[in-house]
């Protein structure tokens, strides 16, 4: 029942003349209502309709403007902000946040989309734009979405939220996820970029967008997104200069001062207030800033550099401090800046780029034409105030341009097929005070309702009327008149407007009396007496009647200034503002053109035409955003301003229209080609709307609709005819599949016969060519054997004639030497008798200058050989013995040992002689067995490994003996030795980083060779050893010769952390070769001089000399107590001076350690100093690791000498 308002009443009793008595369920109170005329009151619905609302209206049982107002109230109070009215949704806005947008509810939609039955589901504006992406996949062409209401109605994030969806279900279809992903937050990170540089905070919307747009996502033939377009319409410029009371500029102003640092608030000027946001109310500061960072993420995202972002935040400052330059008079009609602008203006000129005099200079004179003069004109304070303001709006438009023109650039669509537009488009506006913007906003709603009025109407009847099917004209509210108001030529608004704008003397109040005479007769125009005289007038648009007021409606629709206003662009140095200066300057030209086709209201005309023509090109779809109070309080319904939405939006008269209406129509050639698979062939010669009428009656129909080239139906029919399509295809696609395998096994099957008779033919001919291979290699083998054995019967031969020679020659030398002393013997003794004094000789000391005839033992190997230190063949001293067992004592540094298990033994596999520090390794050979430690038994057994037996030789304490059983070497043991000139390096690279020695390669000898030495480089055994010109064999045993590419990889990328190096030393001539001989000072000048062989040089065995004396030289020893000199006639180094302290001090009293003046120091480390130099032997002193081993050698004096005492100086 309706009086002010609608209220639920019981009737109580039936009066005369039509009238009853009710009782209203609100109070109980008793009003009595006429019904003749049948108006006011209505029949409630159903209980369960009334308490619960319904999620479709056209389901309501009564269908009446009070029942659908009930259903709304109802379902938003249970938090159901969507309903249906057929296909169109009505959304209202909840004014808080709600769960019914999150993953799980898109998943929900998503698959229902995919299974066809998204009815199912409770209208949410996830079904509407699931219809959209289906119909636009389904039919091959473009969709769009008109999101209409007032403002503050929600029409934004409706837009956003549709946008984020179509996102998400088209991410499905592709399968580069990573690309969509990257299109997809691109098109949304759109979002707030749009919304800090156009939305801003009104009276009833506190994020209302202040511009129009028209946003197109591009799809390819797959359904798969792959970018979008932004149009814009009509960005409310005024703004920035003065927002109307209590409301707030632009969002990016305030997020500006709120978010920015320290650092940028200083370099932007923004510690101080601004006068373009004096009148604004201030929001949370908090919300500001964060809101910032959003806004610079997004742009970041979509590709703007930071030198971009950081010069699109200086114009909005610029934009500040230009808004805060006032000007004064300078003279009668001129002005200049205020004293007081001194800081804006400074901030200004930083931040654009231009000097101070010369934005003075565009805002405060402009130049005229007299003639063929140019003549400069100052402005007053007021024009130039006004010329401030149009450059401010200019420069912000440019920017906003300029940004939309870069999402489009970075959302690029390149390769699409078919779009979904999404109309967001101010909403309806009526304000104290409505100027030319809220009326051009309010003209395109206006057009917006009329499209979907012809839409949902217009085209719905006229449509049922041409395909001749049965329709009851529905008659629906209409806005012809307003929309006729505005483009009625010539005596429309617009076009009175632009008149007023051409002629020379045109005003606002021209304009208003112009109207006044002009459109009086139109039925949406009025004016009072008390408006003529204000110079307004009244629109009666179909949202309400809006009160206009005419002032500035001319200057508006010019916002036209003088060209010098903006010339000062073109000369900034600014990078962003600098490339705005063609398009500005183009601006600047068109301002001369006084025609009608430069005003504003023609350009915005334009567009939005061009904008209703694209959308009558494609299938619309409807949401509707209703607004449930002015407050914005969530879960508070107001009943008249929701019932005055309802009306003007039409949405009873579509609820009427969309019950009767059939909502699924097809061209008959679609039907057939879809679903004609569905029934039984019919008779090709008959029409088509016959053959299609006797499919719906067999399908079950009753009264099929069927037109003339289309056929009508409902969502249930057509998604039952989808579902079995499906199940008529699938069984196809199994015939199909039957067959296609049966084919592909007997092709199979054919083949398989074909391969395998011929891998019998190629198995015959490749077991023949093996049989014939098999026997060439077996005569080849015979031969091969045939081979060795006469070579190793002709090598045997040769070595026991060698042996039988040398032994020959042996005795011959032994013969020849003791006849020489036993004449050197008589001759001494003759001289005694005359009278001299002889001293004691001992006859072994004369003998032991003869080492290599008098203590020899039978050597091992099958060859003979000069002597190295290297060759373990061959025993010292200790070895004279011939016993099987011998002990060897080790007292400190290294042993130079390597062990193997040959069986249950522990042998000696290797011999490092080089780096050993044992005095008695020489008595080793390889293949020794070890059978004690320090007198503890040693043998390998289950309860004894080899790693034990490695460990109680490492933790033994110093002296250790070791207790050695001679024996041949396993043949299954691998054997290493050294060549005569060869010698090793221990490198640890834990221990050392850095070997401290530099190679280049030997292109001659193929090896790597010695180029530079650090003479007091890492103390790593055997280093010192080295000399430039010196080559690296082995690595690890491992060959280099050859491997130019891999031997550097090999010594630097080596898996072990210890390295055994093997060198080779180069030969004397090899040395002289490469100009070596005085930088590795090997040989005595001596020898250099003389010309000695190398084989000479290297003669002399130290290891059969009985006379030799070892000293250690240890850390603890802080010298060596010796002072040694080289004579110009011996090889090795000679004692000259014997010192109480040192190495020789603490040694003294053990044997065979006793060091006397004149014995020559002949090894260092068992290497023999003229093998190795009288350089590199001192830098091993000096420098080499410790302990180390010296060998000595004592000289005996000459059988002919004198009888008196030996001379001190040996």
């Amino acid at each position: 029942m309706h009086a002010a308002q609608w209220n639920a009443a019981v009737i109580q009793r039936m009066l005369h003349n039509n009238k009853m008595e009710c009782r209203l369920e609100s109070d109980d109170s008793i009003v009595t209502v006429d019904v003749s005329n049948g108006k006011g009151i209505h029949l409630c619905n159903p209980l369960e309709q009334r308490q619960r609302g319904t999620s479709d209206l056209t389901t309501l049982v009564y269908l009446h403007e009070p029942a659908i107002l009930n259903a709304l109230r109802a379902r938003y109070a249970r938090r159901e902000i969507y309903t249906r009215t057929g296909s169109i949704l009505i959304a209202m806005n909840p004014f808080e946040a709600l769960l019914l947008y999150d993953e799980a509810t898109q998943e929900r939609y998503i698959q229902a989309g995919q299974a066809g039955n998204t009815d199912q589901l409770p209208p949410h504006i996830f079904s509407v734009a699931d219809m959209a992406y289906r119909e636009m996949r389904m039919r091959r062409q473009n969709q769009s979405i008109i999101v209409s209401g007032e403002s503050g109605a929600g029409k934004t994030e409706t837009t956003k939220l549709m946008m984020n969806y179509l996102a998400s279900v088209c991410a499905l279809k592709t399968n580069d996820q990573n690309t969509d992903r990257h299109v997809r937050n691109r098109i949304l990170d759109s979002n707030p970029i749009l919304e800090a540089f156009g939305n801003a905070s009104t009276l009833r919307n506190s994020n209302s967008s202040r511009f129009g747009k028209f946003i197109r996502l591009g799809f390819n033939a797959s359904g798969a997104l792959i970018g979008a377009s932004v149009s814009t319409y009509l960005l409310e410029r005024v703004r920035l200069v003065s927002p109307a009371p209590r409301e707030r500029n632009y969002h990016i102003f305030y997020e500006l001062c709120a978010g920015a640092s320290p650092a940028e608030q200083s370099y932007l000027g923004l510690n101080r207030l601004f006068a373009y946001l004096q009148k604004s109310v201030r929001r949370d500061h908090a919300e500001d800033a964060a809101q910032f960072h959003i806004t610079k993420n997004a742009m970041a995202d979509l590709g703007l550099s930071n030198e971009q972002i950081s010069s699109v935040m200086e114009i909005v400052a610029a934009v500040l401090h230009l808004g805060n330059l006032q000007f004064v008079p300078d003279g009668p009609s001129s002005s200049r800046f205020d004293n007081s602008s001194e800081n804006a203006m400074a901030f200004s000129s930083k931040l654009l780029g231009i000097s101070v005099d010369a934005i003075q200079a565009s805002m405060t004179t402009r130049k005229i034409k007299a003639g063929l003069d140019v003549v400069a004109v100052g402005l007053t304070p007021s024009l130039a105030m006004r010329a401030r303001d149009v450059v401010v709006k200019t420069i912000y438009t440019r920017m906003f341009d300029w940004l939309v023109e870069r999402i489009n650039s970075a959302t690029n669509a390149v390769g699409a097929t078919c779009f979904i537009g999404i109309v967001d488009i101010f909403g309806f506006e009526i304000f104290e005070t409505n100027s030319l913007e809220q009326l051009c906003i309010n003209f395109a709603n206006e057009k917006l309702q009329q499209l979907f009025a012809r839409t949902v109407f217009e085209k719905e009847q006229q449509e049922y009327i041409a395909e001749g099917v049965p329709w009851t004209w529905i008659d629906y509210p209409r806005n012809d008149d307003v929309v006729n108001l505005f483009e009625t030529r010539p005596f429309g608004v617009f076009s009175l407007l632009d008149e007023q704008c051409v002629i020379p003397r045109g005003n606002d109040k021209q304009l208003a009396a112009t109207c006044y005479t002009r459109l009086a007769n139109s039925p949406a125009f009025a004016s009072s007496k008390v408006q003529q005289g204000r110079s307004q007038f009244t629109v009666r648009h179909y949202a309400g009647s809006v009160v206009y007021s005419t002032d500035g409606f001319c200057d508006k629709n010019k916002d036209n200034v003088h060209p010098e206003a903006l010339a000062f662009i073109k000369m900034s140095s600014h990078a962003l503002l600098s490339s705005m200066a063609a398009s500005a300057a183009v601006s600047s030209s068109t301002l001369k053109d006084k025609s009608a086709s430069s005003s504003c209201t023609q350009k915005f005309q334009g567009q939005l035409k061009s904008l209703l023509g694209e959308l009558a090109s494609t299938n619309l779809h409807f949401v509707r955003c209703l607004k449930p109070n002015d407050g914005g309080v969530p879960g508070i319904v107001d009943e008249s301003r929701v019932l005055d939405q309802l009306r003007c939006s039409g949405l009873l008269e579509v609820t009427q229209l969309t019950r009767l209406r059939h909502p699924v129509r097809m061209p008959h050639d679609l039907f057939l080609e879809h679903f004609g698979c569905l029934f039984a062939p019919s008779e090709p010669s008959a029409p088509a709307n016959r053959r299609i009428t006797s499919m719906l009656l067999s399908w079950g129909v009753v009264n099929p609709i069927v037109g003339r080239t289309k056929v009508f139906f409902d969502h249930v029919l057509l998604t039952q005819l989808h579902k079995a399509r499906e199940l008529r295809l699938q069984a196809a696609q199994r015939t199909v599949d039957k067959a296609l395998v049966t084919f592909i096994h007997r092709k199979r099957q054919l083949r398989r016969i074909r391969v395998r008779a011929a891998e019998r033919m190629l198995y015959r001919t490749l077991r023949a060519a093996v049989c014939r291979r098999k026997f060439s290699q077996k005569c080849a083998r015979a031969q091969s054997v045939i081979a060795r054995s006469w070579k190793k019967y002709c090598v045997r031969r040769v070595i026991r004639a060698c042996r039988v020679l040398q032994a020959w020659i042996r005795r011959y030398l032994l013969r020849t030497a003791l006849v020489r002393h036993v004449q050197a013997l008589q001759a001494t003794i003759t001289m005694s008798k005359r009278g001299s004094t002889i001293s004691s000789v001992r006859s072994s000391d004369y003998l032991g200058v003869f080492p290599r005839y008098t203590s020899q033992k039978p050597q091992r190997g099958s060859k003979t050989k000069m002597w190295d230190v290297r060759d373990t063949s061959s025993t010292s001293s200790s070895s004279v013995d011939q016993d099987d067992f011998y002990e060897i004592h080790w007292e400190c540094g290294m042993l130079g040992i390597h062990f193997g298990a040959d069986g249950p033994y522990v042998v000696a596999q290797r011999i490092h002689a080089t780096l050993s520090t044992c005095i008695d390794i020489f008595d080793v050979s390889v293949g020794d067995r070890l059978v004690a430690v320090n007198a503890a038994p040693v043998a390998l057994s289950p309860s004894c490994s080899y790693n034990s037996v490695m460990r109680q030789i490492a933790t033994a304490p110093k002296p250790v003996v070791l207790s050695f059983r001679r024996a041949q070497p396993s043949p299954y043991l691998r054997v290493i030795s050294l060549q005569s000139d060869e010698y090793e390096v221990l490198w640890s690279r834990k221990t050392f980083a850095s070997l401290g020695i530099e190679f280049a390669w030997d292109s001659i000898n193929q090896v790597p060779a010695v180029t530079r030495l650090d003479v007091k480089g890492p103390a790593i055994p055997g280093r010192t050893s080295v000399c430039i010109g010196d080559w690296l064999t082995h690595i690890h045993d491992s060959p280099l010769r050859g491997k130019q590419n891999k031997w550097q990889q090999q010594l630097q990328a080596s898996s072990h952390n210890t390295l055994l190096l093997r060198f080779q030393r180069a030969g004397t001539n090899a040395r002289r070769h490469a100009d070596l001989l005085s930088n590795g000072d090997r040989l005595s000048d001596l020898e250099s001089l003389c010309g000695m062989p190398e084989v000479q040089r290297w003669s002399w065995d130290p290891k059969q000399d009985t006379s030799l004396l070892h000293l250690f030289f240890t850390d603890e020893d802080k010298s060596l107590g010796l002072v040694l000199r080289q004579p110009s006639y011996r090889f090795y180094l000679e004692v000259s001076d014997i010192r109480p302290e040192g190495a020789v001090h603490r040694q003294r009293h053990i044997p065979r350690r006793a060091i006397q003046t004149g014995d020559q120091l002949v090894c260092v480390n068992h290497q023999n100093i003229r093998v190795i130099g009288h350089a590199a032997a001192l830098a091993q002193l000096k420098y080499g690791p410790k302990p180390v081993l010296l060998t000595f050698r004592r000289t005996l004096p000459p059988c002919n000498v004198a009888a008196e005492p030996i001379s001190q100086s040996y």
